[in-house]
């Protein structure tokens, strides 16, 4: 890697109403230890009305203009505008942890060229929210779709590994510090006028794309959930969003999982006790009281996906 030549990285950030984080993740850009001639940033905000672009003006990143306000128009028209090799997707509420972050992630782009992008391990803050502990040790924010996510072929490359997939099968990762190749992107073409992360996985997969990496030794604060009722406000969010889609005839990650796939990560979900057995040994491999959380979010996810199932079919009445 020594005599390789670094890729340019643009770093894509998404804003709306973000004041609360947003210093903490430019500054954790601004550190890192990578060519300031290799690198670009491009806060594409929603129309925020709190302080977001004050402390966007205060570093050295160019601001675009989102009409449309959701983080899934601003990932596409960053994509559009920018001038990188690679694309670095880091949300507002995002912080990279190691100045080495992005020197370590952009590695297996530069030895691997089959594999479309690089996801980054999410580590725990001290003083995090319990909730907030509990989802970064899920790894996926989201149970159920968690139980959806397939078994894939490893391969150990030392400082990250590489997992390969099948066609219809979908892992559910592509977002905060993501790393894309924007070649793939612009080849599978169909990041106009939203880039929706895991549709665009399945995406990846459909057009025999197979393999992403993990890298092991660098990784990001997420500032997911502050509670209880935060964590319910992005599920609905997601479930509206996932309605939306299908009201307008539009294609999931979801449809590549069978049918009796989803039924039973339902079940799993609402049964309490498989989920309750499955915190226990957790806890038992982490020590950490927050996998206790697990029965009971599981339920409670089942409960505002269906809410929104529900919101929808009565509003199309």
């Amino acid at each position: 890697m020594k005599n390789t030549p670094l890729p340019f990285v643009s770093f894509i950030v998404p804003t709306y109403n973000a004041q609360k984080y947003l210093e903490n993740c430019l500054t954790s850009i601004e550190k890192q230890k990578y060519p300031k001639d290799k690198t670009e940033v491009l806060v594409i905000d929603g129309g925020s009305t709190d302080s977001t672009l004050d402390i966007a003006k205060k570093f050295n990143v160019k601001i675009l203009k989102n009409p449309y306000r959701d983080a899934e128009s601003g990932k596409s028209i960053g994509i559009q505008a920018s001038k990188g090799e690679i694309i670095a997707l880091v949300d507002a509420d995002n912080e990279l942890v190691e100045d080495s972050w992005l020197q370590s992630m952009v590695k297996p782009l530069i030895e691997n060229e089959t594999i479309f992008g690089v996801e980054s391990p999410w580590y725990i803050r001290k003083g995090d929210p319990s909730i907030n502990q509990y989802v970064t040790l899920l790894k996926i924010a989201d149970p159920v779709a968690r139980r959806l996510h397939p078994k894939m072929k490893v391969e150990d490359k030392g400082d990250y590994i590489v997992y390969s997939m099948k066609t219809g099968e979908t892992p559910v990762v592509g977002a905060n510090g993501f790393l894309w190749r924007k070649k793939l992107i612009k080849i599978v073409d169909m990041y106009k006028p939203k880039f929706e992360e895991v549709n665009y996985v399945s995406l990846m997969i459909n057009n025999g794309f197979y393999s992403y990496a993990r890298v092991k030794n660098v990784g990001i604060y997420h500032y997911y959930c502050t509670s209880l009722l935060s964590y319910i406000k992005k599920r609905l969010k997601i479930g509206r969003k996932f309605m939306q889609r299908k009201k307008k005839n539009q294609e999931t990650w979801v449809d590549q999982s069978k049918s009796t796939s989803f039924l039973l990560a339902v079940l799993y979900n609402v049964s309490i006790i498989l989920p309750t057995l499955e915190a226990i040994q957790e806890y038992k491999k982490t020590k950490n009281t927050a996998w206790f959380w697990h029965p009971f979010v599981s339920f409670l996810t089942v409960l505002v996906y269906a809410y929104s199932f529900l919101e929808a079919k009565q509003k199309s009445n």
